[in-house]
């Protein structure tokens, strides 16, 4: 699937539950809310605002590797207002 279609799919502002490959082959869940994207190291990364399910810290701010990612269930989906004034306030670097 191409950069592009996922981005389509994962919306910011939306809530997500990923699961992603953690320690000594223990799966990992993060929940919370969909911040976008960032660039760590040579890899993307989806960016996760954790909420207080699953035990973790709410407001926590998560990176989790694109090839981490086992599965994303969608919570919500954010309105489209929220998408719209998301994407107003988006910067690019090229």
């Amino acid at each position: 699937m191409a950069m592009k279609e996922i981005e389509q799919m994962i919306t910011i502002g939306s809530r997500y539950r990923i699961i992603s490959t953690g320690t000594n082959d223990e799966p990992m869940t993060s929940t919370g809310e969909f911040r976008g994207y960032a660039a760590f190291a040579n890899e993307t990364v989806l960016v996760l605002k954790l909420d207080a399910t699953e035990g973790q810290e709410e407001g926590r701010i998560r990176f989790l590797p694109y090839h981490a990612v086992l599965c994303i269930d969608v919570l919500e989906m954010a309105s489209k207002e929220v998408k719209e004034k998301k994407e107003e306030n988006q910067v690019y670097y090229g």
